[in-house]
């Protein structure tokens, strides 16, 4: 028998082709509403992530500043901007996300969880963004999954 959608009406394997994935995402979406004002800052070289990446940091009520090379973000933090999260893509102009990390986790202070993305998920990915003291790494894209549980625990929740 095929399944019926929520009208009563029979659908296709075709219909469910994700399995409930969205659905299951625009929950995350709708549910999540932070207690605290959180700032993140963004470094990712690659204009189309950086930009999606702000776009969902945002509708979350997360004040987000992105920047597109490792100095301008050092640079930044240097001059007194403070972030509960610091989001770092490993391969950055200038200086990398490496380098840029380490230096923006020591000048931002304690507080600040880093999340580390990569299109490159291997065992040595993920020891070079634990050595700087990335606190989560992911694999490419950023998505609420991974996303909503690390704006709760910064929120307090």
């Amino acid at each position: 028998m095929a399944p019926t959608s929520a009208s009563g009406d029979q659908t296709s394997d075709k219909d469910n082709w994700d399995n409930g994935r969205l659905a299951r995402r625009q929950q995350l979406l709708t549910k999540i509403v932070l207690r605290n004002k959180l700032k993140t800052i963004v470094f990712n070289g690659d204009t189309t992530c950086r930009v999606l990446e702000q776009v969902l940091l945002r509708s979350y009520g997360v004040q987000t500043q992105c920047v597109d090379n490792g100095r301008d973000a050092i640079a930044l933090i240097a001059f007194g901007a403070k972030f509960n999260l610091i989001i770092i893509k490993k391969i950055l102009p200038i200086i990398n996300g490496l380098e840029a990390g380490n230096k923006a986790d020591s000048l931002n202070g304690s507080g600040c969880k880093i999340l580390g993305v990569t299109a490159c998920s291997g065992e040595s990915e993920r020891q070079a963004f634990m050595a700087i003291g990335v606190d989560v790494f992911i694999e490419k894209p950023l998505d609420p999954e991974h996303l909503v549980p690390i704006l709760r625990e910064l929120d307090g929740e």
